[in-house]
Parts: structure tokens; C-alpha cells; sequence
């Protein structure tokens, strides 16, 4: 039997398809999906908008119950616990999010509604089918938050006994005013080592923080959502450590297969990272992706740092907010910090490099990153697009290096920034090339500081349509799969 639970905190309806074990989930999927409703808007089903990717193999879980149906014309599952046709469909604002297990069969599903709809009230017709949810796992003592000096409650409006300093002995945490909280002397022997994972959604301050705690650009930030494509590698070396931070696409709601690709980088950092620091916005209180991401965060057995990112800002409810953080997950430590400022840095890789294992180097001293020079460039002049384009032009831009020459005056560099429309091209080249050379200069300047030395950089525009969406042309790009 299709059974139900509903958490009215979060105004959501699970749905199973079978008996759901710890652990049984291993991804996860997001779809369009709609309420089934009665004559009286009681709640008597739901419809998923599935796509080719979902086979209909991976449905035999859910389609050998009888109230399960599947249209392979439309992609459409639907779920009818009534025997009568719906009288109204509802569509949810929200997507789906799809559980399947290892291998890829859907278990079930998580739909939420607004709170005007007042799911509370329309699960009369549900009785039958709906069991409670499992009770939470002990949390165990409550985590500590770290910060550095000068972050305070300046920016989260948090009293002082709400910081505390972690304790080795359960239940010992002694309250401590955050100005006393000083970075203590790294350990020396034995070496540590390891890999780091910055995991959140977009435009918390990913980018920023491994750009301020590096001293230099490793990786291009902007305003924009989906900045960061790719995972890059950034090595802190300190006396008695190396840690290797690992930047990735901020995790959302993908749109076509680079979206998709983006996401798959940021999940696929989570299981090989020894610590992982999940960053959030102090300043707003957590959405739906952050319960998701926590919820991926949750499944590793690596130590895991709450991240409180912009504490610089004004945030009248800030307690309220690290109080819904702290609810997402069993932190080990909680740490506030601007990444933008650099305050509360030195804290944090203090905690980090205490949980890091022992080990030798991971990459040669000297090494910032694992970025070529090459592709450093080429993010610096995309960098400049997110900057000066608006709407959709950013998001559908790729360069390609294709040449590169060291010639007698100075570095040769000519690049494609490659679109998707031509309408695209008139927009990046501008009125008499002004955008163009508008973005070239910018990019030449990070350029030449970046690789210190001079440059002379040739750009070209071309279109390339639905790239985006084209796996021969992501791989083409350099967005392939490791």
C-alpha cells in the first residue's frame, strides 16, 4: 500500500512506495508536480512530471500498487488513493524532490504546498493511508558556535551566552564571550592533511571564502546565482598541515544538463571530503535548499562545520536564524564568519585542520590550486560577462582558450566566448564593440595580475546554440564528468 506521513512545520507530504530504511535513499531527483484534490479540496492524490531521464524500470517499485498509474506519452506518474476522478488539480509553486535508491528505482517522493493552500486541513481522505514520522535521532549536546574576534553579535544580534566554545567531555560546554576566542597554535606533528568540501547553496559566499582564505583569486565571484561551474581546488598550506578547500557549484534547482552537471559536481564532493563546511547566510533564514542540502550534508561520516556566512549585516532576526540552522543537522562545531571582511577566518581553518587525519602533503608546496593558468583566464574573462550582462546572457556563456603564445612583448591569449543565440552575440559585442572591449580590458587586467606578467588579449564571440543542453558540446567545453 502507498502510505503518507505529513510534517506541518514544513507543510510537506512524503510518499512512499515502500518501507523506507535508514540509508535506502542514495539520490535524489526534482520534477513539477500537482495536488489531486476531492469536490470538498481534500487531498486524494498527487501527479509527478517526470522526464526521459526516469525510466519506466525505475518505476517498478511504485507502479505494483494498484493506485499507482503511469502515462509513458506525457511522462506522468500519478498517485489516486480514491476511487473517483479528481475534481480539482492543484499544481505546487514548489518542485518534487524524488528519492530513488542505489539502483536508480524510485522509493518515493516530497511535495511541499504555500501556506495559504492549509494543508492541515485537507487530509481527511489521507487517513487511511498515512503513518507518522520517524522521531528524530538524538541530537546529542548542543554544538558549539566559535568567533573570531570583532564578529560578536555586531551582525547576528546574538547574546553572549549564546556562543559557547566546544568541550571534549559531553555536556561540559562552558559559556565564554566571543572576543576571548583566539586562534591557538596549529599542531606541528603529526602532519594533517586532507580535503575540505564548502558545500551550499548559491551566492552565500562560497567563492568569496576560498578567495579570502587563499589571499588571492582562485575563483571568479558575482551576484549571480550559478557562478562557480566546476569544483575547484584551493591549497592552504600552514605549519603542520596542508588543506585542500574544494569550491563547488552552488547547488539548486537544475534547468538542462549543465545545470545538472553543476549539481552532480557539488553532491560528488560530499562522500571524499574529511571535513565538510556546510555555509549558509546568517542574514536569511533557511529556504528549501538548504534543507536539502542539509539533508545530503547529514548522510557523511565526516565531521561537519556550520558555516554562519555575512554576519557583517544587519540581522535583527539572526537568533531566530542560527536557531533554524542549528535544527538542520548535528553540527560539530558552529562557526560565524564575513567572508567578504575576512572576520572569523582564523577560527575556522583552526577547527578544520583539528579534524583533518594525519597525512603527508597532497599537493606540492607552492601549489594554490589546481587550476591551469588556462583556465584560470578563461574563468576571469567569464567572470567579466556576469558582471556587465544581464538576463539570461550570462548563464549561456562558455570561452574556450585557443591559443596561447608567449611572444616577445607580452603573453598572447586568444579566446570564443561561446553563446547560444545570435541575439546573444549583439549583446556581448555591443554598440561598435564597446561591450566587448569593455569586458576584455576588465578581464586583461585580472589577467596580467593573476599570471603577473603583461598580455595581450584577443577575444571573439560565436554562437552555439543550446550548448547548454548539448552533451557533445559540454564535453567539447571542458564540462566532462571525472
Amino acid at each position: 500500500m502507498v502510505t503518507v506521513s505529513f510534517d506541518p512545520d514544513a507543510r510537506t507530504l512524503y510518499w512512499y512506495f515502500v518501507e523506507l530504511e535508514e540509508g535506502a535513499s542514495a539520490e535524489e531527483g526534482e520534477c513539477a508536480a500537482a495536488l489531486l484534490l476531492d469536490g470538498d479540496g481534500q487531498v486524494i492524490g498527487c501527479e509527478l512530471e517526470l522526464d526521459e531521464s526516469v525510466a519506466r524500470e525505475d518505476l517498478a517499485l511504485a507502479l505494483r500498487h494498484p493506485q499507482v498509474r503511469y502515462q509513458a506519452e506525457t511522462f506522468t506518474l500519478t498517485v489516486l488513493l480514491a476511487d473517483e476522478t479528481p475534481a480539482t488539480v492543484q499544481p505546487l509553486a514548489e518542485t518534487a524532490i524524488l528519492d530513488f535508491d542505489a539502483a536508480g528505482s524510485l522509493l518515493g517522493c516530497e511535495l511541499v504546498t504555500a501556506p495559504e493552500f492549509e494543508l492541515a486541513e485537507r487530509l481527511r481522505r489521507l487517513a487511511p493511508f498515512m503513518v507518522s514520522l520517524d522521531e528524530e535521532e538524538d541530537q546529542g549536546p548542543e554544538p558549539a558556535l566559535s568567533a573570531s574576534e570583532g564578529t560578536g553579535d555586531r551582525g547576528l544580534g546574538i547574546a553572549d551566552d549564546e556562543l559557547r566554545t566546544e568541550d571534549r567531555e559531553p555536556g561540559t560546554a562552558e559559556a565564554v564571550r566571543p572576543e576571548i576566542l583566539q586562534p591557538s597554535a596549529f599542531t606541528l606533528q603529526p602532519f594533517k592533511s586532507g580535503f575540505v568540501a564548502i558545500i551550499g547553496r548559491p551566492n552565500v559566499g562560497k567563492s568569496t571564502l576560498l578567495n579570502a582564505l587563499l589571499g588571492q583569486k582562485v575563483a571568479i565571484v558575482s551576484r549571480k546565482p550559478q557562478t562557480t561551474r566546476t569544483a575547484i581546488r584551493g591549497v592552504l598550506n600552514r605549519p603542520g598541515a596542508q588543506v585542500v578547500f574544494v569550491d563547488t557549484p552552488g547547488i539548486h534547482q537544475p534547468r538542462n544538463r549543465l545545470g545538472s552537471f553543476m549539481v552532480e559536481q557539488a553532491r560528488r564532493s560530499i562522500p571524499d571530503a574529511d571535513v565538510i563546511c556546510f555555509m549558509v547566510d546568517i542574514s536569511e533564514p533557511p529556504g528549501r535548499l538548504d534543507r536539502r542540502i542539509a539533508a545530503m550534508v547529514r548522510r557523511s561520516r565526516a565531521p561537519k562545520l556550520l558555516v554562519l556566512n555575512k554576519v557583517d549585516r544587519p540581522t535583527p532576526h539572526g537568533p531566530e536564524h542560527l536557531q533554524a540552522y542549528r535544527e538542520l543537522g548535528p553540527w560539530d562545531m558552529e562557526l560565524a564568519i564575513s567572508a567578504l571582511h575576512g572576520e572569523g577566518l582564523e577560527a575556522l581553518v583552526e577547527e578544520i585542520v583539528r579534524r583533518l587525519p594525519e597525512g603527508p602533503p597532497l599537493y606540492p608546496e607552492g601549489q594554490v590550486t589546481d587550476q591551469s593558468e588556462r583556465e584560470l583566464a578563461a574563468e576571469l574573462v567569464r567572470e567579466q560577462v556576469l558582471r556587465h550582462t544581464e538576463e539570461e546572457v550570462p548563464h549561456g556563456v562558455a570561452v574556450e582558450v585557443e591559443e596561447w603564445e608567449q611572444r616577445e612583448r607580452a603573453l598572447y591569449i586568444r579566446m570564443t566566448i561561446y553563446v547560444e543565440k545570435e541575439s546573444q552575440k549583439g549583446i556581448l559585442i555591443g554598440a561598435g564593440g564597446a561591450m566587448l572591449k569593455k569586458i576584455g580590458s576588465n578581464a586583461r587586467h585580472n589577467i596580467e595580475r593573476a599570471l603577473g606578467q603583461p598580455v595581450f588579449l584577443d577575444l571573439w564571440v560565436k554562437p552555439r546554440p543550446n550548448w547548454r543542453d548539448d552533451p557533445s558540446s559540454l564535453r567539447w567545453l571542458g564540462y566532462r564528468e571525472t
